[in-house]
């Protein structure tokens, strides 16, 4: 039993299953992606904060969970002692974000069981909750990024900051997978967007990857001479280094020590060029990367490598794309993580980048079925036709019609602006994406391959 108190007022409530907060969370060992649990509940999203500079790329601050709307998920400092059950009046204000009854605990999840007899989710051991008081979601954890940075220079409406925080007692729910599993110093559980998934990393960032091949007779782990090192690194464990959890120290046949995790060497693949590049998932399908928990996708979603652009995500091998309302930028928009938009813009755009028959006769709204549900970065939006159209990181997502083959992207960097001198819908467009923009010298929608 926890003893949990709220406004004041002790209640008890049986916690149902806890999962590990910092030791031996129930992470598989490292298996397919199809095996590994999944990264969130279905119904809780993820979402990027960030911080809107001028005229450039938003600062990435760090990623927090929402509920199935992208509200605010909070949960109370005082969660071991009180605060988390909150009952009555203060889950009025509070609601506890609900499991379904036929939940289970898995990888940094667990469940308690309030006092009416139903399930809330709790994330690291903390129950979370939205708040009744946020009119925009995500505005509270936005105003808390802002609130951190607010000595940032060159940064828009700075007076934002602290326009509803949250109240005394009460945290943002961060994403962070790393306190969810023990590991050695140099080595981290991380969210590796390119893999979709939450993997292991070394101390830079890289993915890191194990054999999948039959290991009988190398005790190698699979790479041992024949040139195989010139591809994949061992990722090497210091002379002293202890076993920490599920993490072990094997000795190579060269006398040097690697580390393991529940006995499979690690490596790390050396055609990744920067932190978050997980190239090494198509080089050998012996290899596979240290996936720890797989990331909702819808089917037939993929992460493919496009010539001069990076990673993309692909439906069917074709190239998904995003809309988002022009805005001032300095500087080249097809770089390499070089145009990158705020969440609330996409969900405030919504499916709106593209609704009248000449733009949806080459833009392809991205269908999501009747019965799929928000989850991770994926989000599920009703168009004005009723229709459901899947989203990615707040943007919809469209195919283009002028792509005939997998892996083509002709609609990559194309412009539709907006009529201001048409007839009254048309400026009304006009005005309203130069509003939701921020920008007053021409309106329309900026197309752009959609980034993992």
């Amino acid at each position: 039993m926890m003893r949990l108190r709220c406004g004041g007022s002790a209640v008890r409530f049986a916690a149902l299953a806890v999962a590990a907060f910092a030791l031996g969370g129930p992470f598989p060992a490292l298996a397919e992606e199809s095996e590994a649990p999944p990264t969130v509940p279905a119904g809780v999203t993820l979402v990027e904060v960030v911080r809107e500079l001028q005229a450039s790329a938003a600062q990435m601050l760090w990623t927090r969970l929402g509920d199935e709307e992208g509200r605010t998920l909070l949960f109370a400092e005082d969660y071991r002692t009180g605060g988390a059950a909150c009952v009555a009046a203060c889950a009025a204000e509070f609601p506890p974000l609900p499991a379904p009854a036929d939940a289970e605990p898995f990888a940094g999840w667990s469940l308690v069981r309030r006092p009416d007899g139903r399930l809330q989710w709790a994330y690291q051991l903390r129950p979370l909750h939205t708040w009744s008081r946020e009119e925009e979601p995500g505005e509270v954890a936005t105003n808390v990024g802002l609130a951190e940075t607010a000595n940032l220079k060159l940064a828009e409406r700075p007076e934002a900051a602290g326009a509803l925080l949250p109240p005394p007692g009460w945290r943002v729910a961060r994403f962070e997978p790393h306190r969810s599993i023990a590991a050695p110093d140099g080595i981290e559980a991380r969210l590796v967007l390119s893999a979709q998934a939450v993997v292991l990393t070394d101390f830079a960032g890289f993915t890191l990857y194990a054999f999948d091949g039959d290991a009988a007779d190398d005790d190698q782990g699979g790479c041992s001479g024949g040139g195989c090192e010139a591809r994949w690194r061992p990722v090497a464990a210091p002379a002293l280094a202890l076993d920490v959890g599920d993490f072990s120290v094997v000795s190579r046949a060269d006398g040097s020590r690697q580390w393991a995790y529940r006995g499979r060497p690690l490596y790390r693949y050396r055609g990744d060029l920067l932190p978050g590049d997980a190239h090494g998932r198509d080089a050998d399908p012996r290899w596979r990367m240290a996936v720890l928990t797989e990331g909702f996708r819808p089917p037939r979603v993929a992460v493919t490598a496009l010539e001069g652009y990076g990673d993309a995500l692909s439906h069917g091998g074709m190239t998904l794309y995003s809309g988002s309302a022009f805005q001032k930028y300095w500087g080249g928009r097809n770089l390499r993580d070089s145009f990158k938009n705020a969440w609330r813009r996409g969900k405030r755009l919504g499916g709106d980048a593209c609704a009248d028959e000449d733009c949806l006769a080459l833009w392809r709204p991205f269908p999501a079925p009747a019965d799929a549900r928000s989850t991770g970065f994926w989000e599920v939006v009703e168009r004005g036709d009723g229709t459901r159209q899947w989203a990615y990181k707040g943007y919809a997502l469209y195919t283009y019609a002028d792509d005939e083959a997998p892996g083509q992207n002709r609609g990559q960097a194309t412009y539709s602006f907006a009529k201001p001198d048409g007839g009254p819908d048309d400026i009304e467009r006009a005005v309203w994406l130069a509003e939701l923009g921020d920008t007053y010298g021409g309106a329309g929608v900026y197309w752009n391959v959609a980034k993992p």
